[in-house]
């Protein structure tokens, strides 16, 4: 039966309610037609981050749009010591690959610029800055720039057989197409969750330069 954007409305602020890494007394939450608005502020872009996968995993949500602001307080850190503190946390997430990595803050908007070896290191770099007292903005200009570089066939292979391992994954029609290592995932998914999972999948696997997300929420016959 399909869920009323009443329904879902509420189940996402419960949930939101529930979980203590969110502050739902500056989060209101709007759902038109299944598309659930995030509006407010939070103190850091962690909690953005976390308020739309908590959103995304309620039933009938189709799509999580945030319209949530970071409020940067007077006695946030310097520019300059954020970007102290930022190249610190990549150094010692040694997985990152930090030592070609820079990092340049303007205003409490980091940007992160260089190059790793797979694309799921330069996702993992932008996720460790969202946690930094005084970001409100985080720009991620690295680039992808593999050590092996498998052929595009081997890559869709490897993408296809990572998505059917996933037992967490419902009977979803996905289509994979690989162009010099660029992934585009295409076709019908049951909810969002397996929306957002997709391409974190296709993004561990070796070769992969970027992912481009096509995929659609539907249900199937």
């Amino acid at each position: 039966m399909e869920r009323s954007d009443e329904m879902i409305r509420s189940d996402v602020v419960e949930t939101l309610s529930r979980d203590s890494r969110v502050n739902t007394a500056r989060i209101t939450v709007a759902v038109e037609q299944g598309r659930v608005v995030l509006r407010g502020d939070a103190p850091t872009l962690y909690t953005i981050h976390v308020a739309m996968e908590l959103a995304a995993c309620v039933s009938g949500v189709q799509s999580v749009h945030s319209e949530l602001g970071v409020t940067r307080p007077a006695s946030s850190p310097s520019d300059d010591a954020i970007e102290n503190y930022a190249g610190q946390v990549l150094r010692w997430n040694v997985s990152t690959g930090a030592g070609k990595i820079r990092v340049r803050v303007d205003g409490g908007m980091l940007t992160l610029e260089g190059e790793v070896d797979a694309y799921w290191k330069r996702n993992r770099a932008e996720l460790l800055m969202l946690d930094i007292e005084g970001i409100i903005g985080v720009v991620n200009k690295l680039a992808v720039v593999p050590e092996l570089t498998p052929q595009d066939k081997v890559i869709a292979d490897d993408v296809k057989s990572a998505i059917a391992r996933c037992t967490c994954m419902g009977r979803e029609h996905i289509e994979v197409e690989v162009r010099q290592g660029l992934v585009t995932l295409t076709g019908n998914v049951s909810n969002l969750w397996s929306k957002q999972t997709t391409p974190h999948l296709a993004e561990t696997i070796l070769g992969v330069k970027g992912v481009i997300d096509n995929l659609v929420v539907a249900a199937h016959d």
